[in-house]
This record gives C-alpha cells, sequence and structure tokens, in this order.
C-alpha cells in the first residue's frame, strides 16, 4: 500500500478523536462553548453523512462557505476530508457581484452562511442558478432555508471515511489577495496541509499542551495553515471568536494563557495602543510573531519592552505559507533585535531561493527574487492555467517579492517587485523608506509607492496616516527623510490620508494605494 492510500488521508481528526476524545480541542470565546475532540470527529461524521446523503456531496464537490470564524468551519473541512470534498471559504468582505463570480468559476453544491450575510446570500440567490443548496448558521428554524441546528441533529453520525483518497488530492481553495482583478483560488492538497502542519510542529515544538488563539480569518490561508491546524494535530487547544477584537484578545491572553500569537502589525498596533496593554500577563506567551506585512521597529520595541519575543515571518497563499520564519526558540531576546528586520530562515520542508531575471542564485547580500519549493506548496489556481503557469514554474513558486540573505543565512524582504520603481536608473525598493517613515512619532501607518516622472522616469509618493491629534506638514516629513537617505529616495509627493489602504488581515496594500492615490501630485 502507497502513502497516499492510506486511509487517514483526509480524516486526521478521528484518529485524534481516537487517541484523546475527551481533550479539549475548541473553545468559543463568543458563546462558551467548549468541544472535545471527540465532539469535533461526531460533528464531522454527522455533517458529512448529511452533505452525501441530502446533498449528494461526492469526491471533488465545492462545499462553500461565507462566514466568520465559527466551530461550523471546522466542522465542514473535517467533513469534506471524510468526504474528499473540497471546502472552500470565502472572504466576507467581497461584494456580491465579486462572490457571484467566483461560485459561477468554482460551482460549489452548497453554500453555508452566517445570518449576518443573509442580505449578500439573497443577493446571490436572485443571480445564480446552478447553486441549489443554502443552510444558514442559526440555532432556531427558518422556514425558507435548512439551519445548521437541522443538521446538528441528523440521524446518521456513524463514521465516513473517504477510500482512494490521495494525498495530491484537493482538500482546500484558499483565495488570494485579489488587489488587482478577481481573487484567484489556490488548490490546496491534502499533502500541502500535511507538510505545513509538520513545518509547524518541527521547527514551533508544538505539542498536546499547547493554546493557540486564532486571530487571523478562517477565509485566509493563515488562518489555517499557520499553527490551527498544527495545533489540532497534535491534540492541543485552539480559541476562537468570529471577528478580531484587541481588548478581547488581551483579556484572553491574561484568562487563557495561549503559548503563542501571530497575526499582522496592524493587530498587534492595535493592542499595544490600548492601556490594557500594560496589564495584560503574557507569561504564557512563548513568542510574538508578525507577518503579512512589514512591522516597524518601533512597535517591535513595546513587545521587546515587556520582554515579550517579538518576530518576524514570512509566507504565502500559494509557498505554503510555511516558508520562513524567525528561529524564536534557539534564539535570545537580544539576537532577535540583532536581527529585527529579518523574516528568518527556511522551515524544514521549505525550499528557498533568492534568483536573478535569468534564474541564477545570487550571491549572498544582493538582492533578488524569493521563490520557494517543497512539498509545502499549492497546486495551482482553480481552472486558470494562464495564472498558474506565471506563478508556478518547474515546481517553484515564484513570489514575486525582492529579497537578500545575509552570510548568518536569515532572509531579509526588500521590497515588490512589481511595486519596486525606477528613479533616474536607480532601483528603490519602498520598505526601506517606510522603515525610515515609522521613525517619526507621529506616523500611524505608511505606504510608498512610484509614481510617473517626466524627468527621473518614476518618483517617490508617500501614503500617510498620523497618530490621533497628531499632524506634520509635509516640509516636515520631507526634512526628516533628507537626513536620513539618498536624495533619490525622498519620496517627492506625499498624500495625507485617514486610513492607509489594508486588506481583511490588516495588511497594507500597495496596489490599492496606486489606484487611489497613484497621481503625481500631492494629495
Amino acid at each position: 500500500m502507497l502513502l497516499q492510500d492510506w486511509d487517514w488521508v483526509g480524516d486526521q481528526i478521528s484518529r485524534r478523536a481516537m487517541l484523546n476524545p475527551k481533550r479539549e480541542a475548541i473553545v468559543d470565546l463568543d458563546t462558551g462553548a467548549r468541544y472535545t475532540y471527540g465532539d469535533l470527529n461526531e460533528r464531522a461524521n454527522r455533517l458529512a453523512n448529511y452533505l452525501a446523503e441530502q446533498f449528494d456531496i461526492q469526491k471533488g464537490d465545492r462545499v462553500a462557505f461565507i462566514s466568520r470564524n465559527r466551530v461550523e468551519m471546522f466542522d465542514a473541512l473535517f467533513a469534506c476530508g471524510k468526504l474528499g470534498a473540497i471546502f472552500v471559504p470565502y472572504n466576507v468582505r467581497l461584494a456580491p457581484g465579486e462572490l457571484a463570480k467566483l461560485i459561477e468559476n468554482e460551482e460549489p453544491k452548497v453554500l453555508f452562511f452566517e445570518d449576518l450575510f443573509g442580505p449578500t446570500v439573497q443577493e446571490l440567490k436572485n443571480s445564480l442558478s446552478l447553486l441549489k443548496h443554502y443552510v444558514v448558521l442559526a440555532a432556531e428554524k427558518d422556514q425558507n432555508v435548512i439551519t445548521y441546528a437541522e443538521i446538528m441533529n441528523y440521524s446518521n453520525n456513524s463514521p465516513r471515511n473517504c477510500q482512494g483518497l490521495s494525498l495530491e488530492d484537493i482538500c482546500l481553495l484558499i483565495h488570494t489577495g485579489g488587489t488587482t482583478g478577481l481573487p484567484k483560488g489556490a488548490m490546496i492538497s491534502h499533502r500541502a496541509v500535511l507538510y505545513n502542519q509538520l513545518n509547524n510542529i518541527l521547527d514551533w515544538g508544538l505539542n498536546w499542551d499547547k493554546t493557540y488563539h486564532v486571530l487571523l480569518p478562517l477565509f485566509h490561508t493563515g488562518g489555517w495553515n499557520i499553527l490551527t491546524l498544527a495545533i489540532l494535530a497534535v491534540g492541543g487547544r485552539l480559541l476562537i471568536n468570529k471577528a478580531f477584537d484587541p481588548k478581547l484578545t488581551l483579556r484572553t491572553i491574561s484568562d487563557y494563557k495561549p503559548n503563542y500569537v501571530f497575526g499582522a502589525a496592524t493587530l498587534f498596533r492595535m493592542m499595544a495602543d490600548l492601556a490594557e496593554f500594560d496589564t495584560t500577563d503574557w507569561s504564557s506567551v512563548e513568542w510574538v510573531m508578525s507577518g503579512a506585512a512589514p512591522t516597524p521597529v518601533q512597535l517591535m520595541e513595546k513587545y521587546w519592552q515587556k520582554s515579550i519575543k517579538m518576530c518576524l515571518g514570512y509566507g504565502l497563499t500559494e509557498g505554503g505559507p510555511t516558508n520562513l520564519c524567525t528561529p524564536v526558540n534557539f534564539m535570545s531576546l537580544a539576537e532577535l533585535k540583532e536581527k529585527h528586520a529579518s523574516v528568518g530562515k527556511p522551515f524544514t520542508f521549505t525550499v528557498a531561493k533568492i534568483v536573478d531575471e535569468e534564474g541564477k542564485e545570487v550571491e549572498a547580500g544582493e538582492a533578488g527574487e524569493l521563490i520557494f519549493g517543497g512539498p509545502q506548496i499549492f497546486s495551482g489556481y482553480w481552472r486558470n492555467e494562464a495564472e498558474t503557469g506565471k506563478t508556478l514554474r518547474n515546481g517553484w513558486v515564484f513570489t514575486g517579492d525582492m529579497a537578500r540573505q545575509d552570510n548568518d543565512g536569515f532572509y531579509y524582504i526588500v521590497g515588490r517587485k512589481k511595486n519596486m520603481y525606477i528613479s533616474g536608473g536607480e532601483n528603490v525598493f519602498p520598505p526601506e523608506i517606510e522603515a525610515v517613515l515609522y521613525q517619526i512619532p507621529e506616523i500611524h501607518e505608511c505606504c510608498v509607492i512610484g509614481v510617473p516622472d517626466p524627468k527621473w522616469g518614476e518618483v517617490g509618493k508617500a501614503i500617510i496616516s498620523f497618530k490621533p491629534g497628531k499632524l506634520l506638514s509635509k516640509e516636515q516629513v520631507s526634512t526628516f527623510l533628507k537626513t536620513r537617505l539618498a536624495p533619490y529616495k525622498v519620496p517627492k509627493y506625499v498624500a495625507f490620508v485617514e486610513e492607509v489602504p489594508k486588506n481583511s488581515v490588516g495588511k497594507i496594500i500597495a496596489q490599492e494605494a496606486v489606484r487611489l492615490y497613484g497621481k503625481p501630485q500631492d494629495d
């Protein structure tokens, strides 16, 4: 029997439930409900049987969700694994028209939705004819649609398992950012999920007594593949709530003693700005890691001052996302500070290279495009061979990010290949300028983009938001930069805005800043 034919593929939850059925697996912070591994397996079996017997869900069929973080999403992922179906969580921030286009392309047989998004789903019903089955995540019976509570009362909760499921079969469709058009559905195989889990377990030393609070949304790759599924694989405990709340997060750290905190810089800034930040008990937290976007050292210092090991990581949906992380378990706080700008080193099963335009590896210290290989990478974009061919080439994921590696093997992101601009023949990488801008105490968030210029080809434009009650002039900002940067790196234009454009996980989106503020003028 081949490894890929073993019957545990897609059904890890039943194995974990067999080992420790009474172990607490998930705590819902919104409702207070607690679920053991036995509960999760029984719920997944009940849902899987319902999907198969009532909706004819078979291997390869898609099961879609529009919901914030809830236990039902775990039920669905595990149920899909038992059936060999594909779980498709949609970004709850997408407009009905955007969702309709994705649904038309991916053709799910059933759509589960949180009652909060009922109006959106009603618009979908009016425009979609192929999607026949809808289930609302509500406790009370609804005359117009099946409720999830009905499914949880389904009579058949017998064990379910998809025979012949391969590690290469797809289990998840996770949508990429979609900053330049409709999001693409990245196909995540059972093999990719497994090796992402192993990367987490091996490199972070996860075991059954660890607790993790899930801050990222479960329609995002980081919501599932950074710690979440790995914690469940080793029998640990998850804390979930529907949406990020900085006060709740700080209270949870004190009360529930999670071991890890992972999120984007915006989330950590929101927590650090609260008075409760100073009184939170961080004693259980082994490390805090920021990913998805550059993190100013000034923000990291707020955590270091409390002796919290805060560091950076890097990954992308297509690459894993377990690609690079600071080896925080093996570094002192002083060593972390020394390498604070680094996104770390490759995970155990991740292969990383930095290459030039011809695909040749560059020397240490030189900038080039960062690419990844390994068993944790994705399998391509759903029904989109053209885009797949641009990103996935000869088994390597081309990230589009520019990076360099130091002599100690640590990687540094220096800019976005497409976002990098050339001014007077010089390559300019916005993160370098943004790092200096964050040294200005009044600045809350910033983003630097390139805009057209008749003399230099391109020049910089800084998009800046200020902290409450703070304000500076363009001249003050420029004067500060001129003493710290080469003249060609100082942005010619400045836009002062209430909020710098970000996506659903708090990552600043340069492409959206270009769309909104990309004219060569001060705003």
